[in-house]
């Protein structure tokens, strides 16, 4: 993939998402990167792009992908949602100096997790919705990337859940709902997976407020007071 900030032809779809987006980043400049083989699912770049927003409070990188909705004409038989309906989207703070490189590059690990995603959905015709939870099977980060070492990420599973702060746009194509991933650990995966739609968004938000993947922290079931309110909504209690 190539880092780009522009993009040719009439795409009102993925005009749409960079409105957006920057609206609700305004101070920050995007990475776009970019594939050379877009849509090509025997390539590992399947999505046309991935755009990279820097955050504050906490200082990090917000990741949209693009090319789940469609960017460019209408070619669905559903008018009243673009392409599979969602964008994916991926929080993740800044990393202690020195394990992800300069502080004001984003880290690549994300881009490869969002392309392997992406050939997910379209070569399964969709495929993610909120509530949806994906066991990678292995540490979200893959080894030789510029994020921490697999050893040392807990993460090895995903939830889908609406993004607590782009939600949900109508374009020319449809409706596209900005879907956010979070991470999760094996033991939480395990523990969270029954808690209905509702109560899940409820129970990640007073875990994490702001839905950011932190790729190097413990299980919040090894925090005592994460893990009671886990052990509460999986009991179905919510205050």
């Amino acid at each position: 993939m190539s880092d780009a900030t522009s993009h040719d032809g009439d795409a009102p779809g993925w005009n749409a998402i960079d409105r957006w987006v920057g609206a609700h980043f305004p101070t920050a400049t995007p990475h776009q990167f970019t594939s050379r083989h877009p849509y090509e699912l025997d390539k590992p770049s399947p999505l046309p792009a991935v755009t990279v927003f820097e955050t504050r409070s906490p200082a990090g990188w917000l990741y949209v992908s693009y090319g789940l909705s469609e960017l460019f004409e209408k070619s669905s038989d559903d008018a009243a949602i673009s392409g599979f309906g969602y964008e994916l989207t991926l929080r993740v703070p800044v990393a202690p100096h020195g394990l992800e490189g300069p502080s004001d590059t984003p880290p690549v690990w994300p881009l490869r997790l969002f392309q392997s995603l992406g050939h997910h959905a379209l070569s399964q015709g969709g495929g993610f919705d909120s509530g949806h939870f994906l066991n990678l099977g292995a540490p979200m980060v893959p080894p030789n990337s510029d994020g921490p070492r697999p050893e040392d990420c807990a993460l090895t599973g995903l939830v889908c859940l609406p993004d607590p702060a782009l939600g949900k746009i109508e374009t020319v194509h449809g409706s596209l709902l900005f879907l956010r991933l979070f991470g999760v650990t094996a033991d939480e995966l395990e523990a969270l997976e029954d808690v209905k739609l509702g109560s899940l968004v409820a129970c990640l938000a007073e875990l994490e407020g702001l839905a950011v993947t932190d790729p190097f922290r413990a299980s919040f079931l090894d925090d005592p007071e994460k893990a009671k309110i886990i052990r509460r909504y999986k009991l179905g209690i919510e205050l």
